[in-house]
């Protein structure tokens, strides 16, 4: 067989493989990985590759990498993007797309905000290579995504709803609106709008039970948890999370129904709970978790309040690097709270002056552009 057919022929086998990671359909994905798999196994070991083979290895290990997120977004971590970077990257190409795109969902995951939203300009200003409109879908749909996760509510919602209404034109693609109906409702907790939040994650939960996939019910069910624990209705949250928490490994659910115990003075649970997150945490290097749950664990051991500062500084110190506003204000209010009835008025002054900063500063970035 010639080098071109070859190559023509696993390019189709590999973008078969990421359309239907990029349609969310696991089953399928997981049954092309196995052909995939061998027959890059077979590349790798032909003695000399052209620089087609390499970028056909490039494109192996970035879907690789979709692949991981996609089955198991919750055990990416730092290291996750370490082979990729290995290869030299094309630049103005639709695999040069494909890399900061990918790069930027890595980088969203593991906290590296200010380096995502980089790689998120640089995709979209690739997209020219870009002529599949569903992948434009899919891109407005993860910056939505990322949004969101940086507490920008309305530019997520104004993401997701360009992504929805080009799903919304093609067939086919009834999970994928149902993940954007899910990302209007984080959205909308974001900005407080409880019941138009219950809203979409009903719709979701609904359509994901018709389609009887696991996963994605408690995908939604983690929501709802959230959604409850926002209006500090912390029991019927904790129903939520402790469903999801039947699973291990799931850090950012481990985080709220921790608090949520807190909340409610279920020290020991929460103290549990906050241990297997942060071991999740470190080993998975991601910073913001590290520190939230850190200084939730504080909160949580009624640290001194100089020990607690310590903590609390360390995190603002991370937060502000990536814009993680909400987080600042949060903690230091909770700081300044602890100077004030201990009488230190000077202290609880400066520490409340610096949350409501925080809080402004959040508020700005979270307006719509």
């Amino acid at each position: 067989m010639s080098i071109s057919i070859k190559n023509e022929r696993i390019t189709k086998l590999l973008n078969e493989w990421y359309l239907e990671m990029r349609s969310r359909n696991r089953e399928n994905a997981y049954n092309l990985k196995k052909q995939v798999d061998e027959t890059i196994h077979n590349l790798k070991i032909e003695k000399e590759k052209s620089i087609d083979d390499q970028e056909l290895l490039l494109y192996y290990s970035l879907l690789n990498f979709r692949y991981k997120y996609l089955v198991d977004n919750m055990s990416i971590s730092k290291d996750s993007f370490r082979d990729i970077e290995s290869f030299e990257i094309p630049k103005n190409s639709l695999l040069g797309y494909y890399y900061h795109f990918f790069k930027a969902i890595h980088t969203s995951v593991i906290g590296d905000y200010k380096d995502a939203r980089e790689h998120f300009d640089t995709a979209e200003s690739l997209l020219t290579h870009v002529s599949d409109e569903l992948e434009k879908a899919e891109f407005h749909y993860k910056l939505g995504s990322f949004y969101y996760d940086t507490y920008q509510g309305l530019l997520s919602i104004k993401q997701v709803t360009i992504a929805k209404e080009i799903y919304l034109k093609h067939s086919g693609c009834e999970t994928n609106i149902t993940f954007c109906e899910n990302m209007l409702g984080l959205a909308c907790t974001h900005l407080k709008e409880w019941e138009l939040a219950e809203e979409h994650f009903t719709t979701a939960m609904d359509q994901f039970q018709k389609m009887n996939v696991e996963n994605y019910i408690l995908m939604v069910r983690h929501n709802l948890g959230l959604l409850y624990a926002g209006q500090n209705l912390s029991q019927l949250a904790i129903r939520y999370l402790q469903e999801v928490n039947k699973k291990p490994g799931n850090y950012r659910a481990l985080l709220i129904e921790a608090k949520e115990h807190f909340k409610i003075k279920e020290h020991d649970i929460a103290a549990e709970l906050i241990r297997k997150g942060l071991e999740i945490s470190k080993d998975l290097k991601l910073g913001e978790y590290i520190h939230r749950f850190m200084i939730l664990d504080g909160m949580n051991k009624n640290l001194s309040t100089p020990e607690f500062e310590t903590l609390v500084l360390a995190g603002k110190e991370y937060f502000e690097k990536e814009d993680l506003y909400t987080y600042i204000h949060e903690s230091l209010e909770v700081l300044a709270v602890k100077y004030y009835k201990e009488g230190h008025h000077l202290q609880a002054s400066e520490y409340f002056y610096l949350s409501k900063q925080a809080r402004d500063n959040a508020q700005e970035m979270g307006a719509l552009k």
